[in-house]
């Protein structure tokens, strides 16, 4: 929180990510014995290297509680400017000031909920006292310990007032200066600074199998020609014997319906996505590209929509972070370092992304992540037997254990066309159905599911082979979601 006067912008957004991630993982706010967690907050500091002049000038010790003027309440940077006594600040290279706005907040106290205070006024109610001063340092900033969080980051809101103009808004600002910077200049700084990313928000957990109460397949999974009539047959027998309710989409154009249809983030929030992978748009397969707005026709979903090109497989929720590997940036002909485009990624998916890296080969042109990991709940998840090319220290950056299937040193002749297709199963509540092969890996493939889903009950089928050599297994085949049963057409 000790920003000066001389950081330049790379380093005071780093800093700006650092406390967020504390804040967020690490930090809450005490008032007697409530407690209250950071939803939603934003960041503002002006120095002469951040000439961020939306920021509301002050002068105060860090850590400290500050009333805005616009009825919001920040966590000071330690700021220091000049005050004349006509109470008009002196802007010049010297000075440096700001704050985090509290936008959101949420109670754990509440029984049974989480109650979130909204907004800057309803969160400054909270820090109501009699000192007169504008600073102060009550209630307490504490230690608390919140496990795994993740956020995204967006533009700050209500810089601007509708159809104000940028010249406007910043003369409106001079008027707490006594000397600034020449105006044409700030006002290129305003410009500048409006759309930065300086909005973090707590993103909640991400719907998971665990959630999802039925299941969709292709009827191309029957066809005689193309699909596997038999392990169709066997799959509904064994839907129907653990009591999963089960139905067969509309107007697919292959039975891989994972892969086009949209992703369920909340019990009422759809995303669908642009589905047009590269590995199907030569001449002889994009007849086979399914266009999922079709499927959705007549059931009753609505979904909002993004441009971005994504394959259902190539999202895996982990808490409240979505796993991806980086195809997802040669999709959108983006390079794999590409910032900017990951944090848009985040913004249409509504939830912080981490991407873990992928190389084409011939046994893998798909690049989807539920070919290579599986959220387990709370910090865990389990990694098929992919440790040697795919390592998993990216996961574990972000608070992960991760469990990897290893079969070389426990079978002789590990069937590696096969073998990598287990952690590719499917669940729908407290059942998973696994593949099996009719091979050693198999038992202990059961083992290690067993073991990271101890309250779940475990059934086998017997997996087409012919279908998992085409890269995909159950989850693949399948398309799991929540839905009430009374809101479900066919």
């Amino acid at each position: 929180m000790t920003l000066d006067d001389i950081m330049n912008t790379s380093d005071i957004e780093e800093r700006f990510e650092q406390i967020a991630k504390m804040l967020f993982e690490s930090f809450a706010i005490q008032k007697g014995e409530m407690v209250y967690l950071f939803k939603e907050i934003e960041f503002y500091f002006y120095n002469k290297n951040h000439r961020d002049i939306i920021t509301y000038p002050r002068s105060s010790k860090s850590l400290c509680w500050y009333n805005n003027r616009f009825g919001g309440v920040d966590l000071n940077f330690k700021s220091n400017i000049e005050c004349r006594e006509s109470k008009k600040y002196d802007l010049n290279d010297t000075s440096y000031f700001g704050g985090i706005l509290i936008r959101q907040l949420i109670c754990v106290n509440e029984v049974g909920s989480s109650k979130v205070l909204s907004g800057p006024l309803r969160c400054a109610e909270l820090f109501k006292h009699n000192d007169t001063t504008s600073s102060f340092n009550e209630p307490h900033l504490v230690k608390y310990e919140n496990g795994i969080v993740g956020y995204i980051r967006r533009p700050r809101i209500n810089i601007l007032q509708p159809k104000q103009i940028v010249k406007e808004k910043v003369s409106g600002i001079l008027n707490n200066y006594h000397v600034y910077p020449e105006k044409e200049k700030l006002c290129d700084d305003f410009s500048t600074f409006k759309g930065k990313l300086y909005r973090y928000i707590r993103c909640d957990k991400l719907m998971h199998d665990e959630d999802t109460n039925m299941v969709f397949i292709s009827p191309w999974l029957k066809d005689k020609n193309g699909g596997g009539p038999e392990f169709y047959q066997r799959l509904a027998n064994l839907f129907e014997q653990l009591g999963i309710e089960y139905k067969e989409l509309k107007c697919t154009n292959d039975y891989w319906v994972r892969d086009y249809m949209p992703i369920q983030l909340d019990k009422d929030e759809f995303l669908n996505y642009h589905y047009y992978p590269n590995y199907l748009v030569n001449m002889d397969d994009i007849e086979t590209i399914t266009d999922a707005t079709k499927v959705l026709r007549g059931m009753g979903i609505s979904c909002r929509s993004t441009n971005l090109i994504i394959d259902g497989g190539n999202m895996v929720p982990c808490g409240p972070y979505i796993v991806m590997t980086d195809k997802v940036f040669s999709e959108n002909r983006k390079k794999k370092d590409d910032a900017d485009f990951k944090a848009l990624l985040e913004s249409e998916l509504g939830h912080p992304v981490i991407i873990i890296p992928w190389t084409s080969h011939e046994d893998d042109v798909y690049g989807h992540s539920d070919g290579f990991i599986k959220w387990c709940g709370d910090n865990r998840i389990l990694m098929g037997n992919h440790g040697d090319c795919y390592p998993d220290e990216i996961l574990e950056s972000y608070g992960f254990e991760v469990t990897e299937m290893r079969f070389k040193d426990k079978v002789d002749t590990p069937c590696c066309d096969l073998n990598w297709a287990y952690i590719n199963f499917l669940q729908v509540g407290k059942n998973i159905i696994m593949p099996i092969f009719d091979i050693p890996e198999d038992a202990i493939a059961q083992q290690y599911i067993q073991n990271a889903f101890p309250d779940c009950n475990i059934s086998q089928i017997e997996m087409a082979e012919e279908i998992a050599k085409e890269g995909g297994a159950l989850h693949c085949l399948s398309w799991n979601v929540y839905l009430p049963k009374s809101h479900v057409k066919t």
